[in-house]
């Protein structure tokens, strides 16, 4: 069963960033998990099926707040709360290539659905593979954490999200109608709004592979999500 979930766009005028990148370089002599730099994160998603990025959006979405909120599907009756940023590939209105968003809260109106706003990047910090696999059925994102820092200037009567060191996040496969309206079709938990994020630690190294678990599973192979790979090779921090 598809759950409806409606993302508010910001009203302003579209902003393109530069997200895109054909491929990944060798990795570095003092390559982290994942054959990262330092300062880098990775993120791979993996479907049954080739993806199917006209039909379906890939996301993750994460919590940077440090509130301990697992971001789900009950958005609702969370206000939200558990949503700051998100990485998106595919769908109506994001096109093939890979996007960062910011949600933005309204100050006055916790219930208030949020809006997103496109994150600018440029290539060195943003890079995007859409079949890093060869079989279709995964997309790479390699960035800087960074850029989930020092971002846009909220619009009147909205707070952009604090980021703590701790984050957690989900993952999903949304499929977005006309009016750029968002229904989950499928995500890591066995339900929608059952699953606990592990703490991603960004002051660490590490790399961790997450399985969806949904059940039943999306009929569509293409939209149903066998598992996630979140790998950070954090900056070196300058001696005192």
């Amino acid at each position: 069963m598809i759950r409806p979930i409606l993302f508010f766009v910001l009203a302003i005028a579209a902003v393109a960033i530069a997200a895109c990148g054909n491929q990944v370089t060798p990795d570095p002599p003092n390559a982290g998990p994942g054959g990262l730099s330092p300062g880098y994160m990775s993120l791979k998603f993996d479907v049954l099926g080739p993806m199917n990025f006209q039909t379906y959006r890939y996301l993750f979405a994460f919590n940077t707040t440090g509130n301990g909120q697992t971001p789900l599907t009950n958005t609702l009756a969370t206000n939200w709360s558990a949503y700051t940023f998100s990485v998106q590939a595919g769908g109506t209105n994001v096109g093939t290539n890979a996007e960062a968003f910011q949600f933005l809260h309204s100050v006055c109106c916790k219930s208030q659905q949020p809006a997103y706003l496109p994150l600018l990047t440029v290539p060195s910090q943003f890079q995007y593979v859409p079949n890093s696999n060869g079989t279709g059925t995964e997309f790479t994102v390699v960035f800087q954490p960074l850029i989930f820092s020092g971002v846009a200037t909220p619009a009147p009567g909205t707070t952009a999200p604090p980021v703590a060191p701790i984050w957690l996040f989900n993952a999903f496969v949304a499929q977005p109608d006309e009016s750029a309206n968002l229904q989950f079709v499928d995500w890591l938990g066995t339900t929608g709004t059952i699953f606990q994020s592990p703490q991603l630690d960004i002051r660490k190294p590490f790399d961790q592979v997450i399985f969806g678990l949904s059940a039943p599973p999306p009929s569509d192979a293409a939209a149903q999500i066998v598992s996630v790979e979140i790998a950070n090779n954090p900056a070196a921090t300058p001696a005192p």
